[in-house]
C-alpha cells in the first residue's frame, strides 16, 4: 500500500466518472480489498469499499468520527451543527434541531404542499419540445420546498440555489449573503411564531436549552447546502433511472405504487453520495490494512450499495430486490436525520413530472448519466415531450 498507480485508478477527487465508469472502478477495488489507498485531490487515500467493512467504520466513532471532518472542512463556512459535533453534545444538538423537522408543518408539506409547489412550478413549464429537467426544474424543487417549510419569504428563492451551492463550496460570501436575508425573518419569528419550522427551531428546548440565533442560522444553511443538493441529485438521479429504463418506466405508470419501490432501489443503485469523507482520527486495522491517524478516509456508500456479497447482480436497476441492507444513509449515531423527508421529496416530485408529461423520453441518454464522485447527479437532463 505503498503508493498508487494513477494509470489504473482515477483521481477521486478531480475525475467527474460519469455513468458506469465510477462504478466499474470502485467494482475492482472492492474486489482486489474491502480497503484500498488511492488518490484524492492528488493526494493518498483510503477508500473502503466493501460493504462488510464499509459498516464497521460507519459505527467505529473512535476511529472515524463524523464530526471531525465536519469541524475541519465544513463548519468554517457552514458554521457549527451537530454535524460537527460528537457525544452528549451531539446527542443534545440533534435533539434541538431535528423535531422541528418532524412537525406539522411539514406533515402539511408532505400531504398535500410537495405536490402543489411541484404542480406549480411544472405548470410554467412547456407541455411539448424539449427541455433540460435539470435546470428547469430539479435545480430549483428542493430549495423551494425547503424555503416554504422552513416558513421563509418566497420572493428571493432562486437565489438560494446559488448560496446553497456556494456554502457546499465554501463560500464565505454566499454563507453572510445567506446569513443577511435570514437574520430579520429570525427576528421576525421571535416576536410572531408561526407553525412553520423555523419557529420550530426558535422554540426548541432540552434540558432548559435552546439553539442561538447563530446556531439556528447554522442548522438552516446546512438544510439549504446539505439537504437541498443531496434531494437535487437524487431526484435527478431517479429521473434519469427511470428514463433510461423504459420497461420500468412503463410499470411505474401502470402502478403509482411502484415508484415508492423505485426510489429506495435507485438510493441503493445511485446514491447522492457516492463517496462521504471522512478522517481516521486515532489510526485502526480495517479488512486487514493498517491505516495512520489522521489519514484522509473516502467511505464509498456507492461500493458498498453494489456489493455482490449482499446484492445479486448489484449493477442492474431492479425495483424489486431488498434494498434494506443499504448504506445510503449510514449507520450509527450519525446516521442522516432527513431520510423521510428525502424519500417524499424525490418520490412525490417524480409522480408530479410522471403526470404532467404522459409522454417523455431522453434526448441524449450518454449526456444525461450521473456524474461526480463525491456528489452524484446528472448536469443535465434533455428530455423530449411528446404531445
Amino acid at each position: 500500500m505503498s503508493g498508487v498507480d494513477r494509470s489504473a485508478t482515477p483521481d477521486f477527487g478531480r475525475d467527474a466518472l460519469p455513468g458506469q465508469e465510477l462504478h466499474r472502478v470502485l467494482a475492482r477495488l472492492r474486489q482486489e480489498a474491502p480497503v484500498s489507498q488511492v488518490l484524492m485531490g492528488g493526494r493518498p487515500c483510503w477508500l473502503i469499499a466493501g460493504h462488510e467493512a464499509l459498516s464497521l467504520a460507519f459505527r467505529d466513532e473512535a476511529a472515524f468520527p463524523a464530526g471531525e471532518w465536519y469541524r475541519r472542512v465544513i463548519e468554517p463556512t457552514q458554521g457549527r451543527t451537530f454535524e460537527s459535533m460528537e457525544g452528549a453534545e451531539h446527542l443534545l444538538y440533534r435533539r434541538l434541531a431535528t423535531p422541528a423537522f418532524r412537525s406539522r408543518a411539514v406533515d402539511r408539506m408532505e400531504a398535500s404542499g410537495l405536490a402543489e409547489l411541484a404542480q406549480e412550478m411544472l405548470a410554467a413549464l412547456p407541455q411539448s419540445g424539449e427541455l433540460d429537467l435539470m435546470d428547469a426544474f430539479v435545480a430549483h424543487f428542493p430549495f423551494r420546498m425547503i424555503s416554504r417549510v422552513l416558513g421563509i419569504p418566497t420572493e428571493r428563492e432562486d437565489e438560494f440555489v446559488g448560496w446553497a451551492l456556494g456554502i457546499l463550496r465554501f463560500d464565505a460570501k454566499a454563507a453572510r449573503q445567506f446569513s443577511d436575508y435570514m437574520r430579520p425573518v429570525i427576528g421576525q419569528r421571535r416576536k410572531h411564531p408561526q407553525e412553520d419550522v423555523l419557529s420550530g427551531l426558535l422554540q426548541a428546548e432540552v434540558n432548559g436549552q435552546r439553539l442561538s440565533e447563530e446556531e439556528v442560522l447554522s442548522h438552516i444553511r446546512l438544510l439549504f447546502s446539505a439537504g437541498g443538493t443531496t434531494t437535487h441529485d437524487a431526484l435527478g438521479n431517479l429521473l434519469y433511472a427511470l428514463l433510461s429504463h423504459p420497461e420500468e418506466l412503463r410499470a411505474v405508470r401502470e402502478d403509482p405504487q411502484r415508484l415508492a419501490l423505485a426510489c429506495e432501489e435507485l438510493l441503493r443503485w445511485e446514491p447522492p453520495v457516492a463517496l462521504l469523507p471522512r478522517l481516521c482520527l486515532t489510526g485502526t486495522t480495517l479488512g486487514g490494512v493498517s491505516i495512520p491517524p489522521e489519514s484522509q478516509v473516502l467511505f464509498a456508500i456507492s461500493a458498498a450499495n453494489r456489493d455482490p456479497a449482499l446484492f445479486d447482480d448489484p449493477d442492474r436497476f431492479d425495483p424489486d430486490r431488498r434494498t434494506r441492507d443499504k448504506l445510503t444513509f449510514g449507520l450509527g449515531s450519525h446516521s442522516c436525520p432527513g431520510l423521510h423527508m428525502a424519500r417524499a421529496n424525490i418520490r412525490i416530485a417524480a409522480q408530479a413530472i410522471l403526470d404532467r408529461y404522459p409522454k417523455i423520453e431522453l434526448v441524449d441518454e450518454v449526456q444525461a448519466r450521473p456524474r461526480g464522485t463525491t456528489l452524484r447527479g446528472p448536469q443535465s437532463l434533455g428530455v423530449r415531450v411528446l404531445s
